[in-house]
């Protein structure tokens, strides 16, 4: 006899800095599937849901009712029902419900309408144990130029958000302190570098791209990639972390 497990998948927490409740974050974005993704969903057995600050999609397995010791034993198998093709991507719409979250973050001083933030499992930035779908702080360049609201880090690898802005014409290293505001350290906050134009017309906030390629970097894979048939496809059941940022200055 064969029964339907769930198990987690993945989860991505959203973190806001000016939100005292986590949980408030929801209350003023929502995130949905795109079409594609809907089916993807269908298609795999997977299901998802929010919670207080995170969202989580879990996948069916497979169960085993084992009868043959005279007892009811269930043996469940930590491997996706359906097989997934590596190929494949899971993407989430975020759209803002109110002004307040984009209002109190830095995010407001460079963002525009024709450009959206784009996060994905493809980011590689994992720092200690924590995932984060946002790309790295880059590094202070004199040849950009930089918005209040940006972020870099220097050559100590200390956090700076601009205050006021420069150029390449006019550079401001992270020591001008009338530039610069020195910000919590070794937190990967949403940054310019994850904004890209919208070319494809989302018309949102932002999307997140959850790949199921088994060989990302930095073990960002949601499943174990193995020539052990029996370990191959294991769910890892990966937990990740999306982290914004309040403003330095209003």
């Amino acid at each position: 006899m064969i029964v339907s497990n769930y198990t987690k998948l993945f989860s991505i927490e959203f973190l806001h800095d000016s939100y005292k409740d986590p949980a408030d974050i929801f209350r003023d974005i929502y995130i949905v599937p795109d079409e594609d993704t809907l089916q993807i969903l269908n298609g795999y057995r997977i299901r998802y849901k929010t919670d207080k600050n995170k969202l989580f999609c879990f996948v069916q397995t497979k169960a085993l009712i084992d009868t043959s010791s005279g007892s009811v034993k269930v043996n469940i198998a930590n491997k996706p029902l359906v097989n997934f093709k590596e190929n494949t991507t899971l993407n989430f719409k975020i759209s803002i419900n109110s002004s307040q979250f984009l209002n109190s973050s830095n995010l407001r001083r460079f963002y525009s309408k024709d450009k959206l933030f784009r996060f994905g499992n493809d980011s590689g930035n994992k720092r200690d144990t924590l995932f984060s779908l946002s790309n790295k702080i880059p590094a202070y360049k004199n040849s950009d130029t930089y918005k209040p609201g940006m972020l870099v880090t220097n050559a100590g690898n200390q956090t700076f958000e601009a205050i006021k802005e420069s150029d390449s014409a006019h550079p401001q290293n992270t020591t001008k302190i009338q530039f610069w505001s020195h910000v919590t350290d070794l937190v990967q906050y949403v940054n310019q570098s994850d904004l890209v134009n919208d070319t494809t017309n989302e018309k949102c906030f932002a999307v997140i791209s959850i790949s199921f390629n088994k060989s990302l970097p930095n073990k960002f894979s949601l499943l174990k990639k193995s020539s052990t048939v029996a370990e191959d496809n294991t769910i890892i059941g990966k937990d990740y972390l999306i982290h914004f940022k309040t403003n330095a200055v209003n």
